[in-house]
């Protein structure tokens, strides 16, 4: 959602590249263990709900943001939920795969940086895992998920969810930068250049379902 907009970024001259001047990598598929793990923390609808103002359906598609809801007629199925889902979270692998040195995270820790990055957005990846992708510290950033950007700790049990299947160990590469995962699909992004979208205020959940899963596109804004 793009409510209350702020920039998070603060860009000194002698600051690393950006990503918004980055050209973009491939976006990398996910594998379908890591697929899995972001239908499971979405959950499904298969009715038309709203959040945050904006008509929403299956594994959180924003049908204002994202369209392709006209031709719906729901319930949808699961089948036409992953599609939109697949087709969504192209962009927030390219925003992963343009990352520093994200050719040589392995396909759980990639899977985790997907999952948190559709969830949070591509500003929170960046602003708060460039650093440690810069160094290469990739287990440093699987221990941190827990503690970042939790929307003072309603996400906590996503992100302990999505630190443990980053530590879980996997001898497959990213995708990124032309190394082979397990793909699912072919989504080439190279001709795109990847202007992050501020950082997202996360939902906490979706209407009706306490308990459930954040929602993956909420309202942009200050993160707690």
């Amino acid at each position: 959602m793009k409510v209350n907009s702020v920039l998070v970024f603060a860009i000194g001259a002698a600051a690393a590249p950006t990503l918004e001047k980055r050209a973009a990598s491939a976006a990398a598929p996910v594998d379908a263990g890591a697929l899995t793990l972001i239908e499971q923390l979405e959950g499904f609808n298969a009715n038309f709900y709203t959040i945050n103002g904006h008509q929403t359906i299956g594994f959180g598609h924003d049908c204002v943001e994202r369209g392709g809801c006209s031709s719906l007629h729901p319930p949808i199925t699961r089948a036409q939920g992953a599609t939109l889902l697949q087709s969504d979270i192209t962009e927030y692998e390219s925003c992963v795969c343009a990352l520093p040195n994200a050719a040589n995270l392995n396909a759980n820790q990639y899977g985790a940086l997907v999952s948190f990055t559709y969830n949070a957005g591509c500003g929170s990846v960046q602003k708060y895992f460039e650093s440690d992708m810069q160094s290469s510290n990739f287990a440093g950033i699987c221990s941190a998920l827990p503690t970042t950007d939790t929307l003072n700790g309603e996400l906590t049990s996503r992100r302990q969810k999505e630190a443990a299947f980053c530590q879980e160990a996997s001898s497959a590469k990213s995708g990124c930068g032309g190394s082979s995962p397990q793909p699912t699909g072919t989504q080439n992004a190279a001709d795109l250049i990847v202007k992050p979208k501020p950082t997202k205020t996360p939902h906490p959940g979706k209407p009706g379902k306490p308990g459930k899963p954040p929602h993956p596109h909420p309202t942009h804004g200050p993160i707690a």
